[in-house]
């Protein structure tokens, strides 16, 4: 993964390097038509003088005419030197302010072929350079984001190849007699088609959420009212389950009010305490905590072992992605849940983070901004 550099400063901008250019140019050509028209104008000057004093006056006239015709083809071999010697330098200067210029087109043709790879070395700091860093930051964007295309092709292939090999082969088993047709087998193959049913409707989710087209109703709404309500029938479960819920409200407000959509709120919250609910060992403990800071609401839940590999952490929102130790029981997804709710906290210009619980397990940051009337 190539390091993106910070931007350097700029000691000589693109600007100055072109008037320089220009500059060094026409000096080169005045000061070698000035040496030169200095040099033969006082020597044939002075030898005309010496030929005029010792001419007969007739003769006079022709001497001014033979000093006139050889300053004018002095005058014009030196403008012919000085002009060829300004060509070099313009073209030594302008191969200089090209080179950086060739280096960004041949690596935007790469580029436009298909190339994510392709980078440009850096050795300038003026706005070429940055550009350059520029280029490199957006190819080494593209290339991860072709990569990850990629992996979201493998993926999604792989989570639909294992339910429809499961219904592929209890069908033939029904077909072929092998299997009775009784409720116990329709009832595999209803789980089944759930199963793919919960997987196209995340993926459908995720694909409107990356092209904006997931439906939002911002209106305002009371976020701990909003926590309560989903919180409680939560519960019963969670008794059953052998762990214990809290719900802490941190804030002297009566309401925590923000701006947002509760169904789609609402539909984050239940992830959160739904992955909570399959993943935490009972008997075990799991915290939701609403604090207020100066801008915004955060809402905290935490929950007791197993925890997460700090290193995975910052995985944990990834599409498909699922620990593969202690939190994937049987009972894991297919790593799509919590992807759809960072779509959702972004939609609210919001933040969703994760970190090790100081109960042992994972602990999930919801932030929104406050809303105020």
């Amino acid at each position: 993964m190539p390091v993106i550099r910070a931007k350097p400063e700029v000691r000589f901008s693109i600007g100055h390097k072109i008037f320089a250019s220009l500059f060094l140019t026409c000096a080169v050509l005045v000061l070698l038509m000035l040496s030169g028209l200095r040099l033969t104008l006082g020597q044939g000057f002075e030898r005309y003088q010496t030929l005029a004093r010792q001419a007969p006056a007739p003769q006079q006239a022709r001497l001014a005419q033979e000093f006139m015709s050889e300053q004018m083809r002095s005058t014009t071999l030196i403008g012919v030197v000085a002009l060829a010697l300004s060509t070099l330098t313009a073209a030594a200067l302008s191969a200089h302010l090209k080179r950086p210029i060739l280096r960004l087109l041949h690596g935007t043709q790469k580029l436009a072929g298909g190339d994510y790879k392709a980078r440009i070395s850096v050795s300038e700091s003026d706005e070429l350079g940055q550009l350059a860093q520029r280029f490199n930051h957006l190819a080494h964007t593209l290339e991860r984001g072709n990569e990850s295309r990629k992996q979201w092709i493998a993926d999604v292939s792989h989570e639909l190849r294992t339910p429809l090999a499961v219904l592929r082969a209890e069908v033939e088993a029904l077909q072929d007699g092998v299997r009775p047709a009784n409720p116990e087998a329709f009832e595999l193959l209803h789980g089944q088609v759930m199963a793919l049913t919960a997987l196209t409707e995340d993926l459908f989710q995720l694909a409107r959420a990356d092209l904006g087209q997931l439906n939002y109703k911002m209106r305002e709404l009371d976020l701990w009212r909003l926590l309560t309500e989903v919180s409680e029938p939560f519960q019963s479960r969670y008794q059953k389950a052998g762990l214990e819920l809290t719900v802490v409200r941190e804030s002297s407000r009566l309401e925590a009010l923000v701006r947002g959509d509760a169904d789609r709120l609402r539909q984050l919250l239940s992830n959160l305490l739904e992955n909570s609910l399959r993943y935490t060992d009972a008997p075990g403990k799991v915290e939701l905590r609403c604090r207020e800071s100066a801008s915004h609401w955060t809402i905290r839940l935490e929950d007791s072992a197993p925890g997460v590999a700090p290193e995975m952490l910052d995985k944990l929102f990834d599409r498909f992605f699922r620990v593969e130790s202690s939190r994937s029981k049987k009972l894991g997804g297919a790593g799509l849940g919590l992807s759809i709710c960072r779509a959702i906290a972004e939609a609210h210009e919001g933040q969703l983070q994760a970190g090790n619980s100081s109960l042992g397990g994972l602990r999930v940051d919801l932030t929104i901004p406050r809303y105020s009337r």
